[in-house]
Parts: C-alpha cells; sequence; structure tokens
C-alpha cells in the first residue's frame, strides 16, 4: 500500500499537488450529495408515505437537470475558466440540500433538486478542464485516479455520515449540516486563484480557434461533434446505468433479498465504494502506461459483472455479500480513469470542459433513467432484478467499448489516408 500510494503522490510537483488535492475534495462533495438520500429510502418511505419509485423520482429530477447542463456549463468553463465555476456549482448543491431538509412538501423537494443538479452540472466540466490545463501529460493518468478517488471516498463516507446525524439529530439535520459544509468548501475555492486557474490553455485555445476559422475548419462545440465523442456518449449512458443501480437501490434490494438489516445493507454499499477508490488508484496507475484503453476497460468490467449476478440469489451470508460488493466496486472503478483519458485524447486542447460536459451528458441520462425503473421493479416485490440488470448494463458497456474502439481505428485509418494523399 505505502508503495502503491508513492507511486502515484511523489510524481507530482508541489504545485500540482495542491490542484489535484483542492479539485479532488470539491469532487467528493459532488459524489456525497448524490448519495445523502439513497441511506435513508425506507425512513422517506415510511414518513412521508412515499413510493420507491416517486423517491427514485427525486434522483432522476437531479440527474435530469445535470444532464440538461452539463454541455452549457462546458462551454461556460471553457471561455470563463473552471474556478469561478466549480465554486458556483457546490454552493448551489450544497444550498440546494440544505433546504431540502427544511421543507415538507414532496413538490419542494423535486424544485430543490432541481436547484441541486444545476449546481452538480459544473463538477465534471471544471474539475477536468482544470486538470487538464495544471497537470503535465505524463501523469495526467493518476490525477484523474486521484480525482475519481476522491469521488468514491464521498460515496463511501455518504451512507455513515447520513446515517449517524439522522441517529443523533433525524434526517431534516443532516441534510442542513450536510448542505452548509459544501458552501463552506465552496469559499474556500473561490480564495484559490493561483491553484485553480486554466488561463494559458484557454488562451492557446483561441488563438488556435482563430487560426481554424482563417482556413474554413470547424470551431467550437462543432469540432467536438465526432464519432469518437458520440461512442463515448453513449457508453457513459451504459456505465451509468449500471453504476447508479448500485448506488440507489442496491440497499433496498439487499435488505429484502438477504435479510441483511438496514445498517448492514449500507455498510456493504460503504464496502462497494472503499474497495472502488481503491481501484480507481490501480486504474490512473494503468492508465499512464497502456495504449489499448479500451481493451483494459473491457476485461476490469466483465470482472465486475461477474461478481454482481451472484448478488440476485436471496440468502447469501453477510460475509458473502460484502465479499461480493467489494470485488465488483473494486473491477468497475478500475475503468474510470482509463475512460477519462480517453475522452482526453478525444478533445481538442482548450475543448476539455465541453468534451467531458457533452460526454458526461450520457452519465446524467442513466442516472435518470435507472433509479426509476429499478424503484418500479423493486415496487413490483423483484429485487433480484436489481443487481441482474445491473450485471446486464455492464455487460452491453463492454460491447459499447467495442465500438468506441472500432471508431477510433477507422478515425485514425481515414486521417493517415488524407495526410498521405494531401502529401506532394
Amino acid at each position: 500500500m505505502a508503495f502503491a500510494t508513492s507511486a502515484l503522490i511523489a510524481p507530482f510537483p508541489v504545485g500540482e499537488r495542491k490542484t489535484v488535492g483542492l479539485v479532488s475534495t470539491a469532487h467528493a462533495f459532488s459524489h456525497f450529495y448524490m448519495l445523502v438520500l439513497p441511506p435513508v429510502f425506507p425512513l422517506l418511505h415510511g414518513e412521508l408515505g412515499l413510493s420507491y419509485a416517486a423517491l427514485g423520482l427525486l434522483l432522476s429530477v437531479y440527474a435530469a437537470v445535470t444532464g440538461l447542463m452539463q454541455v452549457p456549463m462546458g462551454m461556460l468553463v471553457d471561455r470563463v475558466g473552471g474556478r469561478a465555476i466549480l465554486a458556483l456549482g457546490l454552493a448551489l448543491n450544497g444550498a440546494a440540500i440544505l433546504l431540502v431538509g427544511l421543507v415538507p412538501s414532496y413538490w419542494a423537494m423535486v424544485g430543490f433538486m432541481v436547484m441541486a443538479g444545476a449546481g452538480n452540472a459544473v463538477f465534471h466540466p471544471a474539475d477536468y478542464a482544470i486538470l487538464s490545463a495544471r497537470v503535465g501529460d505524463g501523469r495526467v493518468g493518476r490525477a484523474f485516479s486521484m480525482h475519481l478517488f476522491a469521488g468514491y471516498i464521498g460515496w463511501m463516507l455518504a451512507p455513515p455520515a447520513v446515517l449517524v446525524l439522522t441517529m443523533l439529530a433525524g434526517w431534516r439535520v443532516a441534510l442542513m449540516v450536510l448542505g452548509g459544509l459544501g458552501i463552506a468548501y465552496a469559499g474556500l475555492l473561490v480564495t484559490q486563484r493561483d491553484s485553480l486557474c486554466d488561463a494559458d490553455e484557454r488562451r492557446e485555445a483561441r488563438v488556435d480557434a482563430a487560426r481554424r476559422r482563417a482556413n474554413g475548419d470547424r470551431t467550437g462545440i462543432a469540432l467536438l461533434m465526432t464519432p469518437v465523442i458520440a461512442a463515448l456518449f453513449l457508453f457513459y449512458v451504459i456505465i451509468a446505468l449500471a453504476g447508479n443501480g448500485i448506488k440507489s437501490f442496491s440497499v433496498v434490494a439487499l435488505v429484502d433479498l438477504h435479510a441483511l438489516s438496514l445498517t448492514s445493507a449500507n455498510m456493504a454499499l460503504t464496502a462497494y465504494f472503499v474497495a472502488a477508490a481503491t481501484g480507481t488508484l490501480l486504474g490512473g496507475w494503468v492508465a499512464d502506461r497502456v495504449v489499448r484503453h479500451e481493451l483494459a476497460t473491457a476485461a476490469a468490467f466483465l470482472l465486475s459483472a461477474a461478481f454482481v449476478v451472484p448478488l440476485g440469489f436471496s440468502g447469501l451470508p453477510l460475509s458473502g455479500v460484502f465479499l461480493l460488493m467489494v470485488m465488483a466496486g473494486f473491477f468497475i472503478a478500475v475503468a474510470a480513469p482509463l475512460r477519462d483519458v480517453m475522452v482526453r485524447q478525444a478533445a481538442p486542447k482548450g475543448s476539455v470542459g465541453t468534451a467531458f460536459g457533452i460526454v458526461t451528458t450520457g452519465f446524467s441520462v442513466g442516472f435518470a433513467i435507472a433509479p426509476v425503473l429499478l424503484g418500479w421493479v423493486v415496487d413490483r416485490g423483484h429485487p433480484a432484478l436489481v443487481f441482474w440488470a445491473i450485471a446486464a448494463f455492464t455487460l452491453l458497456g463492454v460491447f459499447t467499448l467495442a465500438g468506441v474502439r472500432a471508431v477510433r481505428v477507422t478515425a485514425h485509418r481515414a486521417g493517415r489516408q488524407g495526410a498521405g494523399q494531401s502529401s506532394p
């Protein structure tokens, strides 16, 4: 473990470490807020008399608004810079979670989840634009892995934090306290101009755009309308369907299928995130060393699906549930830095924010579909289908990766042929 930590952190100069730390912590808040509601769904189901499908709608609204706003936010990041947009988004997200804890009405909660979704839309475009601008090429895979590691830490901490605060003061106070923490950290980000500035890359992008316009080439968002980006968008949809199934309804399904207590089921989900956090670190190391990122990602997906399928068979002992959740989380997370490096490679300089805005909109599409779909499955009395659907989505992601690879190879061959024809 000490060797792995040294291999990941030591190569970063001091300035890059601070940038990675600040951005990664903001990303942890983003992921944390995604999971502040699911751990207490059973309590809301009883106290407010809401169906699980209605509770899933809160997450679907959050994801849908995030998806609609990510491309505009990515374009805004590429125009004005990531720091201010990142701080604004985190403040909006935290304030919305705080207000959800205050209001008595379900429909008011839905409205504040719209606000939370708008705030959440900034994280991927702003984070990746800042990291791409301030971290050297030979270290960017590991920077992305540290960023993703922090996100998994956010997911890992959310269930126990929400449960502890709920036991001490109730779920409403828990949401208000946790929302306030995000607002406070947003204030800190505003003061960190030197560590979060991406102005040099945006300046180079403006020069490049001017040159392209003079040559009659595509510029702006049109530059990103390529088959590779389209294939990556579809890939993000598929993996979001799989990932959000675990986050949203694995606790409910584990309670129903394996007779676990609410606490034990939430701890199994926490174990999933602990393993996933470790998997992202390995994935970052791999991403900086392999060439065929699609093949490595597909292998990790196949292994994850193999450990998810048995969770759908009822009556497993607690130790078996924990083992399967840990292994499934580890292997699905190994793929995450590889995935993000593929997007960075496909994005022209100065368009990273917009590129990640486009492909991570696919995340939001998947996140919007999965909670309502799986909530409906649970309401119909089929919790096993939660895990089997997750495994099916993961396997579908492997086929999508094959499409990404095929499109990339075709584009590369076309580029070589075009270069050959234009040679004197």
